[in-house]
């Protein structure tokens, strides 16, 4: 990445603190357009969920160690692996008649049912590349019949690129994956035949 020193990548700490860089950096551009800004965005930028206000935004990461057992009852821990970060968006919706409102909860799960990955904007920090896994709205009689609150259920996707090759080998024995060559389907007489040379 521009701009950043070249040093080694121990442990992993350049590539975690790239992504962290370039979050960081999407959100001052973002309040430097728009302002203080909460919501989720597509991939593009665009808000998609056009609710009344964002009244919270809750996120959490974690990692996995994996722990062997060793002799004397000890154990060793080896392999770190980051787990998908999570995240919960609670908007509300309570202008406009029924109509409005409706296509506001129709929205959320037409985008619940897609594959599309989207952006949690806040002020200070952009989680890219999430998935709606989920939500769920409720409505009480102190906020009012009208005021609809939905929390929005998010994923962290990580996606990898798949690696085609193509193989030359000059001789086929050498090849990693062989042809069995076409087997002939077992006639009944000859299972027959066998058991006759069997049992006479």
């Amino acid at each position: 990445m521009r701009g950043m020193p070249n040093i080694p990548n121990f442990k992993g700490l350049v590539d975690s603190g790239t992504g962290a860089v370039i979050s960081l950096g999407g959100a001052a551009l973002i309040k430097t357009i728009f302002g203080n800004y909460w919501g989720i965005f597509n991939e593009y930028g665009v808000p998609i969920v056009l609710s009344d206000n964002v009244l919270s935004i809750q996120h959490s990461i974690s990692s996995k160690i994996s722990n062997a057992p060793v002799e004397k009852g000890s154990f060793t821990s080896y392999n770190k692996v980051k787990e998908p970060y999570k995240a919960t968006v609670q908007m509300s919706k309570g202008s406009g008649g029924t109509l409005e409102r409706g296509a506001f909860l129709a929205q959320i799960e037409t985008l619940a049912n897609s594959t599309l990955k989207f952006q949690i904007v806040t002020p200070d920090y952009v989680y890219t590349n999430a998935s709606i896994v989920g939500c769920d709205n409720a409505r009480s009689a102190s906020d009012g019949a009208q005021l609809i609150k939905v929390n929005i259920h998010l994923e962290e996707i990580q996606e990898v690129a798949v690696s085609y090759r193509l193989e030359e080998v000059k001789n086929p024995a050498d090849a990693r994956t062989k042809d069995g060559g076409e087997r002939q389907p077992q006639d009944a007489s000859d299972n027959q035949s066998i058991l006759k040379k069997l049992f006479g």
